[in-house]
């Protein structure tokens, strides 16, 4: 909806067309992705970042002055050669740019994009013919340019183009191709990677596949140091190419420490799988799944069902190698290509994209949270250290039944089938989490359909159905059903703190007065506005940090500014929630946090409050 966004796209994709193979060029649509756009601090469109400065741009919006900015930006390094230093060039893979006063040969600008696009294949340097033309003359040009590709050829190849993207094709072409792997020996490099004892191969599968691939594959090397790099012509060996259900072609393949390998399903740009090679051979746990490994061990794995034709799919799989490196060999992490293994999948009842399950014996959990790396290594974490307890007939009766006064049950009486059951899941588990300090409360959840006479028993007629048993109250006497449309952790946490009576004095002006300005010990004071969503929102927070402080000696209070708005304009308080501290004897306007988490709150406090306290000996 941005005009200048408009205005800016033809540009922003020349740009991109210019730049292509120098650097990666990115768009963001912020009305789409606004949490990404927030988190990266975007307040006005378009705004281009320059990454990993994360360095905003502020020039001109012109093609040109984009270009200029980026070359600028980047560590070039073209050498500048003399007829005396040029022997010291010898005898290393290198790039010779010749330039004179005609200007015939190619332009800075691309000398400069060359040497990024060809850096860590070969020296790129640059002579001035004009200054050196007896030794341009010797070297049979004076403008052009000129590869030696190898450290053993003495006579250069001339290169014809004034483009860098021509230019780098042609000493592509020229560059030696990675060694041909057969059957025997991917064997035996398949051993020596199991016995730990070889380094990660990167392979490249193909079969008639564009000349542009191949080029591609030479400027590999270069990025992948540490990682050792083979192709396998698959026409000449069908045997090892079937043994590993490939039927594609061109693909790679990262084979991995340990034995395991994964599959690449993105791009063959040399960035994009260079990428992948990199993180796929550091989540040495993550492997490509047949349906020779089923049925599964009883030991934990985390199985993602996928189609390389899905794009929620292509984004989670980097999420699950950044996961598995968290993770280690605790709980593996297996692939399967639906596309190849249809009837696997079927077997397994996937019948949607991605599905990823945890299995763990007989038992098998659904993943339903975020595909961020995370949100999985937080469903896993809940899963073997639960934070809610799933109950059965025995086990309710034993504890919601027989709940004391002073206790708090929360329940989530859930279906597995039911789609928002499964949204609240990772919901419930957060809320869990978010409730974990107040030792009288417990959530709790029952499966409808392994127990459903107890969700009949209990009138539970739909999904999910969230009962709080409140404190004051013994066993199942009382309940409170949750009517709300938001089911997430912080809107089910303000509904949850309605029920836990609250330590926030509410005060006014004479009590502030008497209460705070009087105390000999420090106050923490919530100005609120009851219309203000802000304030509303924070409230939980501020009750969760006040229970905290308690135990430091430090009150909680709160003031209405719609009901003592004057009050409230004599102290400078102008905008809600305004939260200060108070310290004793304070006569001022106290000292303003803002800080809105509960755990930040309390802190801040403590570290305020031992500071300025008098005498440490209370805290």
């Amino acid at each position: 909806m941005c005009s200048h966004c408009h205005q800016l796209a033809p540009t922003w994709r020349k740009f991109a067309q210019r730049m292509q193979g120098v650097i990666r060029v990115g768009a963001v649509n912020c009305e789409d992705d606004w949490v990404l756009c927030r988190n990266e601090n975007i307040g006005s469109y378009p705004s281009l970042l320059y990454y990993p400065d994360k360095e905003k741009f502020r020039g001109d919006r012109s093609e040109d002055d984009l270009v200029k900015y980026i070359l600028n930006k980047l560590d070039i390094d073209i050498k500048q050669v003399t007829p005396s230093s040029w022997p010291s060039y010898e005898n290393i893979p290198r790039l010779l740019f010749f330039s004179d006063f005609s200007g015939d040969g190619p332009s800075e600008e691309t000398r400069s994009k060359v040497s990024i696009m060809l850096e860590g294949l070969m020296t790129v340097a640059h002579v001035e013919c004009e200054k050196y033309d007896s030794f341009c003359e010797a070297m049979g040009a004076s403008s052009g340019t000129a590869v030696w590709p190898t450290k053993e050829d003495s006579h250069p190849v001339f290169l014809g183009g004034l483009e860098a993207q021509e230019i780098v094709n042609q000493v592509l072409y020229h560059l030696p191709e990675p060694p041909i792997i057969t059957l025997k020996d991917f064997e035996d490099l398949h051993e020596k990677l199991q016995d730990g004892a070889s380094e990660p191969w990167l392979l490249y599968f193909h079969m008639g596949e564009p000349e542009s691939a191949r080029l591609d594959l030479r400027k590999l090397p270069a990025k992948l140091p540490g990682i050792r790099i083979g192709r396998v012509n698959c026409g000449q060996s069908h045997q090892l190419c079937s043994n590993l259900h490939i039927h594609r072609y061109p693909v790679y393949g990262v084979f991995k420490l340990g034995g395991t390998y994964e599959l690449y399903h993105g791009r063959s740009l040399a960035s994009d799988v260079a990428h992948f090679a990199r993180q796929s051979s550091r989540a040495q746990h993550v492997t490509t799944l047949t349906p020779d490994e089923f049925p599964l061990s009883s030991s934990p794995m985390l199985v993602d069902f996928f189609a390389p034709w899905c794009p929620p799919c292509m984004r989670l799989l980097p999420e699950l190698r950044l996961a598995s490196q968290t993770l280690g060999s605790s709980v593996p992490v297996g692939t399967v290509d639906c596309t190849v293994h249809a009837g696997l999948c079927r077997q397994m009842g996937v019948n949607s994209y991605p599905t990823t399950r945890l299995y763990n014996g007989s038992n098998v959990n659904l993943f339903t949270g975020e595909h961020r790396a995370s949100s999985i290594v937080e469903f896993l974490e809940d899963l073997m250290s639960p934070v809610v307890q799933e109950l059965d007939p025995d086990s309710f009766y034993e504890i919601v039944g027989k709940k004391k006064e002073e206790e708090m049950m929360l329940v989530d009486y859930f279906a597995p089938w039911c789609g928002p059951c499964q949204q609240l899941a990772p919901q419930w588990r957060k809320l869990a989490k978010m409730l974990s300090d107040l030792s009288m409360v417990k959530l709790a959840s029952v499966n409808c359909e392994k127990y459903s006479d107890l969700c009949l028993q209990q009138g539970v007629r739909s999904y999910p159905s969230i009962r709080v048993y409140p404190l004051g109250s013994k066993g199942l006497s009382q309940v409170a059903l949750y009517s709300g449309y938001h089911r997430d952790a912080l809107t089910l946490r303000q509904w949850v703190m309605n029920f836990i009576p609250s330590l926030v004095e509410n005060l006014n002006e004479d009590t502030f007065n008497r209460m705070v300005r009087g105390s000999s010990k420090p106050w923490l004071v919530d100005f609120y506005a009851p219309w203000c969503g802000h304030c509303t929102v924070f409230a939980p927070e501020f009750d969760l940090a006040s229970r905290k402080l308690e135990k430091l000696g430090v009150h909680s209070g709160k003031i209405d500014c719609q009901e003592h708005r004057t009050f409230c304009q004599l102290l400078g308080v102008n905008a809600y929630p305004t939260v200060r501290l108070f310290l004793p004897n304070e006569r001022g306007r106290g000292i303003d946090i803002s800080n809105r988490s509960a755990d930040d709150l309390v802190q801040v406090v403590a570290s305020l409050w031992t500071t300025e306290a008098p005498e440490h000996d209370e805290l």
